[in-house]
């Protein structure tokens, strides 16, 4: 990457900080960056909170859908609410046994060990410590364009090369192409699955026959952060290669379909010398509170609610893709909580636009191309998109 600006000097530099929240968010020149011909996004949901910060309250926009951040619009189980209720009656506790159960439950649905577990507030603390970890010294972590940038984006801050092959015509990584890129150099392999702000996913035995030819030369990470929205028949079960002593890292947030994207909750699985050695570089496992953890292990284990959330998300994204495709716009197949599509203006007009009918959503320019992110929200939100969609298109 080759800028070295920050998010909040990119705000300052366009205005957003000053203006409130009536751009939303983008990708400009300055915020993103040419490796191969490619552009890397960077994720700019945090100048969308920053903004937030900053705006008066009576400039935001009163927003009717919520659909820029992939969060569960169900909201946590009713188990989970309950257990967080009951939990703060210990909050004048530490945790102890509390991590033992829920790393226990893990580790079985797993077939690891405790061990093999690391606890988190959301996931986003164990890629923010392997970021800083394999940026140490410079080299080289290596994966694609286009997907999730916080951990590539940290890494290249303190001192690492980023290199990004291009994705297939199909939005999907191109696995051979990454393997063909690997050199001495390279610290880290990145990936997402399913990916972010694609959707696509890597075919289950795709990955674990990659990781099992890569990860004894250089350590994969795995950003696992929606793979709770695959059917649970065809969710690869990727804890099999940290059992085998594969050098894969599997970072997991209850942050989606658990709908704890406020209370913050997440884990790691890798070898316990990666964890031991990412752990100085987090916030540690007491980082996550009594009351959440507590959720956690209700919410984890209420199978039917999560099969609800499933169940709802990929009916509103489905009825969503279909009514985009029905107005002739190309949807990017989702496997997540969140459609990707090209759309036919400046991405600053349309999501001013979209902000203005009250529907909240991302937007970024790829190769030229603008793009809308949407998150998949309840069908009632869905329908208020598609609405809000048509006026701004005409």
């Amino acid at each position: 990457m080759s800028s070295q600006l920050t998010r909040r000097d990119w705000l300052r530099a366009s205005g957003l900080l000053t203006a409130g929240l009536t751009t939303g968010l983008r990708f400009s020149k300055a915020a993103t960056s040419t490796i191969a011909n490619q552009s890397v996004f960077v994720d700019e949901f945090s100048a969308l909170r920053d903004a937030k910060l900053v705006s008066p309250p009576d400039t935001m926009p009163k927003l009717r859908a919520r659909l820029f951040a992939n969060e569960n619009p169900l909201g946590i189980a009713p188990s989970a609410k309950e257990a967080l209720v009951k939990a703060a009656d210990s909050g004048n506790r530490y945790a102890w046994m509390e991590f033992a159960q829920l790393k226990q439950l893990i580790a079985t649905d797993e077939g690891i060990k405790p061990a093999n577990i690391m606890m988190s507030p959301g996931s986003s603390d164990i890629l923010m410590a392997a970021a800083s970890h394999f940026a140490k010294g410079g080299g080289t972590i290596l994966t694609s364009a286009m997907t999730y940038d916080d951990l590539l984006e940290r890494a290249q801050r303190q001192g690492a090369k980023i290199v990004a092959v291009p994705m297939t015509k199909d939005y999907k990584y191109d696995l051979n192409a990454i393997k063909a890129k690997i050199t001495p150099e390279v610290k880290l392999v990145y990936l997402v699955n399913p990916n972010n702000p694609t959707g696509t996913v890597v075919p289950a035995a795709d990955l674990e026959a990659f990781c099992r030819e890569v990860a004894p030369k250089v350590p994969v990470f795995l950003d696992e952060a929606y793979i709770d929205f695959y059917e649970p028949a065809e969710r690869p079960k990727l804890g099999k290669l940290v059992a085998d002593g594969q050098n894969v890292i599997l970072a997991r947030t209850f942050s989606k379909i658990h709908g704890f994207a406020g209370l913050r909750l997440g884990y790691a699985i890798a070898q316990p010398e990666m964890l031991k050695t990412l752990k100085p570089y987090t916030n540690g496992e007491f980082a996550v509170s009594i009351t959440t953890l507590m959720a956690g292990i209700a919410s984890y284990q209420d199978k039917e609610w999560q099969n609800h959330c499933r169940a709802e998300n990929a009916k509103a994204r489905d009825y969503t893709t279909k009514a985009l495709t029905a107005m002739g716009y190309e949807v990017i197949p989702s496997a997540a909580n969140f459609i990707l599509f090209p759309i036919r203006m400046k991405t600053k007009a349309f999501e001013n636009q979209m902000f203005a009918n009250g529907i909240g959503i991302q937007t970024r320019d790829f190769n030229g191309q603008p793009y809308c992110r949407v998150s998949v929200g309840t069908m009632d939100e869905m329908a208020m998109f598609m609405d809000g969609f048509k006026k701004v298109v005409g």
